[in-house]
This record gives C-alpha cells, structure tokens and sequence, in this order.
C-alpha cells in the first residue's frame, strides 16, 4: 500500500531526478512535480530542461509547478560566489545553493503553493525529494546525513551546510542506488533523460568565470595585469588578472623553468604568487561558518576530511576554536583552497564541516 504523505519532488529534467521521481510514485500517492527557476537560459532551468520536467510529470500524472527564485538566487548565491571570488577565494556555489535556496526558500516556497492549491493542509507535513546521491537515516531521536552508496557519485559533501532540523523532511530514493543503476533504470523505463549530458559547472556561468564576473560587477579592472611572484618575492612574469587563478593551478601560467603552481593570490596588490610544487601543501588550515550536524561532539576528535568535493578523504585531527570556527590538522600535505569547503566524516556519517579561510 502506497505511502498517503505528500512528496514535493524537485526536478531538473536530468536523469537523477527522473528516476528518483519514478522510484517515488511506486512508493507514494500525492506527488507534485517542482522546478525552481533561478537564472536567465540557465544550464539548471532553461526551456529544454523546464519541458522535459514537466513532460516527466505528464506521464507520470503529476501536477507541476515552477517556482521563480531569480532574487532569492542572485542574492544568496550569486552575490557570495562574486563577492568571494573577488576576494581571491574559490568558492562552491552549489554548497550556498542547498544551504540558502533549494532546501529552504524554494521548500518553503513549494508548501506555500500547494496549500494555496488545496493540494496540502496547512498543518500538514510535506515531504522534500531530490535526486541526490546521499541517504539520511534516523538513529534514536535524531536524523543523519550519510554518504551514498555509490562513492564515485555521493554527493554528501554538497548538502553538509543543511540544517538538522530539515533531514527529516527530506527523501534521497537514490541514496541506495549506483549511477549505474539509474542509468540502466531510466533506459528500462524510456525515461527521455536517460542519455541527458550532465554539467559540473556553476549553472550560472556561461564560458569563463573571469569574463562572468566583469560583467556581473561591472569591473573591467579585474583583467588588469598585474606580477607573478615567487614565494619570496621575486618577478617571474606577468598574469592577465588575478581573478583568472585559482589556489592549486599549474595551467596557462606561462613561466619558465617549470612546473610552477599558484600558491596564493594577493587582490589587493594583484599578484599572483606562484611555488614549487612540494612549497605549496600545509598540514592545518581553519575552518568559519562551521554547520554540526552530529550533536555532542567534544572539543577534539578525530576523523577524516574532503577538502573538496572531487577529493579523496585525508585523516585529520579536528579543534573547535570557537562556536562556528575550528582548526583541522590534516594526516598529510595538501593544497588547501580558501572558499572551499571542508567536510568532516566518521566513516559514511557526515559529523559536518565548514568553509575554509586560511591555510
């Protein structure tokens, strides 16, 4: 017998949450299908992709609704991706997007229309699907994040910012499966997304983020050319504009005597600072705006840590400084990445993590 709940499932007319909404009407009754609209032709909510959710719905026989976020998305997400970018940080916008708009203004914003719609209570609860590739699992009186099951594909580390009093409300139907499995599911099913190309890029963007970011702030001077530096100071070359280097790059610096990778970026002074690469790894950073989503945890603990999203875990010691702040000591050298986010596991729990700001 079918599950009575009422389930929001947020689409993007991709694969994922093609089979993720087939796996959801085997298992529930009242399902509305829901895309949020966030940005101008985007890679995320253009036409194409509005069309193929709501032909999904069609067939399926849910009802659909798109939801306009353009302000909420620019403000709270866009804004901080520039805002960080210029400060010489690299940071992940889909972090910012789960934490501020997907999984709370545009689930806010999905209830308020089915119960302007009659299709929810009021004092209802709704439900909450993407899909991702991660699980939420209760143990006693509280609710976990956990990893998928498919590690090439568990995206855990992008929804580490949620808050714990929303994984209740949340449903991830392809948590316990593999990317291959949905795959072969979609082509079962003829799902018209089956053999859609998917985008690791910021949605956003189109072309360079360089380019992006003059036209969004009106800064031209951000190509200004400016001095690459060695660690200690000397003039290697010259760089066409800090804001076209990223923490870690070997690429297009065009310098002799290589391999030489960017150490640092100073916006201020626009240089570029350029190491060897055993001169540019550190063993500890600190961590702000840090989200636990595991309560009790002591003062010191141990555990393992992705210092980004395509990283491989690297076991570390972990001191909170302050309420939201904490020092990570890592098992290893790495290149850390102001901007980035540091998320902390136990083996599959996400304990929680926080936004790297200085190595």
């Amino acid at each position: 017998m079918k599950n009575d709940a009422v389930v929001a499932a947020s689409l993007s007319g991709g694969v994922d949450s093609s089979v993720a909404a087939s796996i959801l009407k085997e298992r529930f009754s009242r399902i509305v299908g829901a895309t949020h609209y966030i940005w101008p032709d985007s890679k995320c909510c253009n036409v194409t992709v509005l069309n193929r959710a709501e032909a999904l719905c069609r067939r399926f026989g849910f009802p659909y609704y798109v939801i306009d976020l353009q302000e909420e998305f620019s403000r709270s997400v866009v804004d901080d991706f520039a805002e960080s970018y210029v400060k010489g940080n690299t940071p992940n916008p889909c972090v910012r997007c789960n934490e501020r708009l997907r999984f709370d203004v545009f689930y806010r914003r999905v209830r308020e229309k089915l119960i302007d719609e009659s299709l929810l209570d009021p004092e209802e609860g709704m439900y909450f699907a993407t899909g991702h590739y991660a699980r939420i699992e209760q143990a006693g009186s509280g609710w976990h994040l956990k990893k998928g099951r498919d590690e090439r594909k568990d995206q855990s580390y992008m929804l580490y910012r949620l808050s714990s009093d929303v994984l209740p409300n949340i449903l991830f139907p392809l948590g316990e499966l593999t990317k291959d499995e949905v795959q072969k599911r979609a082509q079962a099913e003829g799902l018209p997304s089956a053999l859609v190309k998917e985008s690791q890029d910021a949605c956003f963007v189109e072309g360079e983020y360089a380019r992006f970011l003059q036209e969004y702030l009106g800064r031209q001077d951000l190509r200004k050319p400016g001095s690459i530096k060695d660690l200690s100071g000397n003039v290697l070359g010259m760089h066409t504009g800090y804001i076209g280097y990223t923490r870690g790059q070997r690429k297009g610096l065009n310098l002799g005597n290589g391999p030489w990778y960017v150490a640092d970026l100073d916006p201020e002074h626009n240089v570029v600072v350029v190491g060897r690469k055993e001169e540019i790894g550190t063993a500890a950073f600190s961590i702000k705006e840090c989200k636990w989503l595991v309560t009790g945890l002591p003062d010191t603990f141990g555990g393992s840590v992705k210092i980004r999203y395509n990283s491989p875990e690297t076991p570390c010691r972990v001191e909170k400084t302050g309420e939201t702040a904490a020092r990570i000591t890592l098992g290893r050298q790495s290149v850390i990445t102001p901007g980035q986010s540091a998320v902390l596991y136990e083996g599959d729990l996400v304990l929680g993590g926080g936004i790297i700001c200085s190595a």
